[in-house]
C-alpha cells in the first residue's frame, strides 16, 4: 500500500499531492540556456546527463467533488521509452487507494497540456495491449487551442510534442471538455490559460476563506524554475513564461499563496518569500523518499 500523500488544506478544500512517480529527462531540455554548470547543483545529472523529476498530479478535493489537475505519464510507454525516461508502470492509482479512492472517483481532470508527461495518465493499458480512458466519470477539462493543435500540429517541431496525443485522446473523446478562456470549475477552483511553455498551457486556482494555491504546471515545474530567465527548452514563448512567472510568484508573495510544482523532486508545493530581492522558499510541502520505495517507478 503506498504511503498516505501529504496534503494542505486550502480553506474548504483538501489538496493533495498525488505524485505517479519519478522519471529522468534531459537536464538541457529543463534548463534551456541555463549553463549547466549551474543546474547542475540542484540537480544533478546522471551520466547520460538526465536529472531527477517528479510528476505531481495535486488532487483538490471537497465532498463528493475530486479534482485532478494534470496525470503524470501513465503506464502507455513502450520498452524503449521506459529506458529513455526511466519510468516505469506509473503509480497514480497507488496514490488514489492510500486516498481511499479509485480512478472512478474522480469527478473532474484539469490537463495543464498535451505532452505526454501531463496527460498520458489519462489512459491506462490493459495486458492485451489495449488503451482504456482511466477516468471513467470524469469530465476532463483541456483550453480549445491546445487540443486543436495536438489534433493537427502545423509544423515538425509540434508533430513532435504531441505524436503521442492520438491515442491518448481517442478513449476519451466523449469526455473531454474542449474549454475557451478562465472556466470555474466548481465555486473557488478556476482553470485558467497562461500560455509560455504551449501556446494555451493553463494553471488551476484554488481561493477559498482566505487561503490560496496555484498549481504552476510547467510555468515554474521546479523550485530551480522561480528565476527569471530560468526557462525550459521546450517552452514555445519563454517570454510569456517570464511575464506569467513573473507575475503569479509576485502575487504568492503578496498573499502567502501556496504554489505547486509539476516536476520538482524535492518539494511538491510551497510558500514564496522575497529575501533582499531574491524569491526563496519558505514553508514546504516536502516529497517524502518513502513514497518512492517499491513503488511503480523505474528509478532507483
Amino acid at each position: 500500500m503506498a504511503e498516505t500523500p501529504p496534503s494542505l488544506q486550502i480553506g474548504s478544500f483538501k489538496v493533495a499531492f498525488l505524485t505517479d512517480g519519478l522519471w529522468r529527462n534531459d537536464g538541457g531540455c529543463m534548463f534551456g540556456v541555463v549553463p549547466r554548470e549551474l543546474w547542475k547543483r540542484e540537480h544533478p545529472p546522471d551520466e547520460q546527463n538526465r536529472i531527477r523529476l517528479n510528476l505531481t498530479c495535486p488532487l483538490i478535493a471537497r465532498g463528493k467533488e475530486a479534482i485532478l489537475v494534470d496525470t503524470g505519464i501513465g503506464n502507455r510507454l513502450d520498452a524503449v521509452e521506459r529506458k529513455i525516461f526511466d519510468h516505469g508502470e506509473g503509480w497514480l492509482p497507488d496514490h488514489l487507494r492510500a486516498l481511499g479512492m479509485e480512478l472512478g472517483d474522480v469527478t473532474a481532470v484539469v490537463v495543464s497540456h498535451l505532452h505526454f508527461d501531463h496527460c498520458g495518465g489519462l489512459v491506462r493499458r490493459r495486458e492485451s495491449g489495449a488503451l482504456e480512458s482511466a477516468f471513467p466519470r470524469a469530465r476532463i477539462f483541456v483550453q480549445k487551442g491546445e487540443l486543436e493543435i495536438a489534433e493537427t500540429p502545423r509544423n515538425e517541431r509540434l508533430r513532435a510534442a504531441y505524436r503521442h496525443a492520438g491515442e491518448i485522446l481517442a478513449p476519451n473523446r466523449g469526455r473531454i471538455e474542449a474549454i475557451e478562456g478562465d472556466l470555474e470549475l466548481t465555486p473557488g477552483v478556476v482553470a485558467v490559460p497562461t500560455g509560455g511553455h504551449t501556446r494555451d498551457h493553463q494553471v488551476v486556482r484554488v481561493a477559498d476563506a482566505g487561503s490560496s494555491f496555484v498549481h504552476m504546471a510547467d510555468i515554474v515545474p521546479t523550485r530551480s524554475h522561480m528565476r527569471g530567465p530560468w526557462n525550459q527548452a521546450y517552452d514555445l514563448d519563454a517570454i510569456t513564461t517570464m511575464e506569467q512567472k513573473a507575475r503569479y510568484l509576485s502575487a504568492a508573495v503578496r498573499d502567502r499563496t501556496w504554489i505547486s510544482f509539476a516536476h520538482d523532486d524535492q518539494v511538491f508545493a510551497a510558500q514564496v518569500v522575497n529575501d533582499r530581492g531574491k524569491l526563496v522558499v519558505s514553508d514546504k510541502v516536502i516529497v517524502p523518499e518513502r513514497l518512492y520505495q517499491g513503488a511503480g517507478t523505474g528509478l532507483k
